[in-house]
C-alpha cells in the first residue's frame, strides 16, 4: 500500500497549482511556494506557458488591465466623438453609470447626453489563469513585473 504523496514529489505544474490556490496565507507567505512561483513567473515572462497538472484543470492565460467597476457601473471606452455616448467595452478604461444620463447644454452645438464616468483602477496583478477546484472556478491573478 502506498503512503500519502508529499507536495515536494508533485510535478512542477501541480506544485504551481497548489501554491497558486493557497489563500490563507497566500503563496508569498508559504516558504515552499516562493521559489516555485518565482520560477513560474520567469517562465511566463519569457513567453512560456502555464504548466499542466494532470489532476486538475486550468484555463489559458488571461490579462485584465483594470479592476472591476463598482456595482451599478459599466466599463466603457470613450467615444472618438466627444458628443457620442461612451461605448461599452469590457477592457474600457472608464466606469460609467449608464442609468444616470445628464443633459449638457453648455455648447453652441445644442444639448448632448452625457454619463458620469470615473477612471478605472489599474490592477497591480493584471495576468490571470482560471483554476477549477472543488469549490468552482477561481482566478489566480499575478504580475510578471520584475521577471
Amino acid at each position: 500500500m502506498a503512503g500519502p504523496a508529499a507536495a515536494q514529489d508533485a510535478s512542477f505544474g501541480c506544485k504551481v497549482l497548489l501554491c497558486s490556490a493557497a489563500t490563507s496565507p497566500g503563496w508569498p507567505s508559504v516558504p515552499y511556494c516562493v521559489p516555485v512561483m518565482q520560477t513560474l513567473f520567469r517562465i511566463l515572462a519569457k513567453g512560456g506557458s502555464w504548466p499542466s497538472c494532470p489532476e486538475a484543470r486550468t484555463g489559458g492565460l488571461g490579462y485584465e488591465a483594470y479592476q472591476t467597476c463598482p456595482a451599478g457601473q459599466t466599463p466603457v471606452q470613450p467615444s472618438d466623438d466627444a458628443a457620442a455616448t461612451p461605448t461599452e467595452a469590457s477592457n474600457g478604461n472608464l466606469c460609467a453609470d449608464l442609468s444616470k444620463p445628464q443633459q449638457d447644454c453648455s455648447t453652441d452645438a445644442g444639448c448632448r447626453t452625457r454619463y458620469p464616468t470615473t477612471p478605472r483602477a489599474i490592477r497591480s496583478e493584471p495576468h490571470f489563469v482560471e483554476i477549477t477546484t472543488a469549490n468552482g472556478v477561481q482566478r489566480f491573478y499575478f504580475s510578471l513585473q520584475g521577471y
